[in-house]
């Protein structure tokens, strides 16, 4: 037989590990989860998510151009619409550079961004001009999904989680 403390410690325990099996299972699913984005063509490109400060920092700095193929992209999600420059040390392969609005429309773009193995100048490192942007899209640059796009292009968001929640989680994570 059982004391009302034994019985009550058993529940607490058994609640306690269905709770972390749920948030393990939650954190799982989202780190599971793809997003993709698709352009006027219908043309779709799966995302990799730039989110941190640090991940902003790193950027595509040090991928190689097997490991990051034609039909991949990464997304910098920022908190809020602001000025957005881009530069690109440490890259070898050249970028299209897509800047976008809080509504993903396309506000600027850079085509055959050139690369640039290493940090030391010179040669200088490429910069892109200033754009007042919310996101910003890198992609091979020649990529069948940023091929024919131009300013003023709507992109669509695809995903089962909705942009702004992950810029929600972006304010979290700054």
């Amino acid at each position: 037989m059982m004391t009302i403390y034994q019985t009550a410690s058993k529940l607490i325990k058994n609640i306690t590990l269905s709770v972390g099996v749920v948030a393990l299972m939650t954190t799982a699913t989202i780190a599971a989860e793809s997003y993709q984005m698709q352009n006027p063509a219908k043309v779709k490109v799966n995302l990799q998510l730039s989110i941190t400060r640090n991940e902003h920092a790193k950027g595509l700095s040090g991928v190689k151009p097997a490991e990051f193929p034609n039909d991949k992209g990464m997304l910098f999600v920022n908190d809020q619409m602001g000025k957005r420059t881009f530069w690109m040390p440490d890259t070898y392969f050249n970028l299209d550079i897509i800047f976008l609005d809080t509504n993903l429309q396309i506000v600027g773009i850079e085509k055959n961004v050139p690369f640039h193995p290493g940090y030391t100048e010179p040669p200088a490192i490429y910069r892109t001009k200033v754009y007042q942007a919310m996101y910003v899209l890198e992609t091979k640059a020649g990529a069948p999904f940023s091929k024919a796009l131009k300013v003023g292009d709507q992109l669509k968001w695809i995903s089962s989680t909705s942009l702004s929640e992950i810029v929600l989680r972006t304010r979290q994570k700054q």
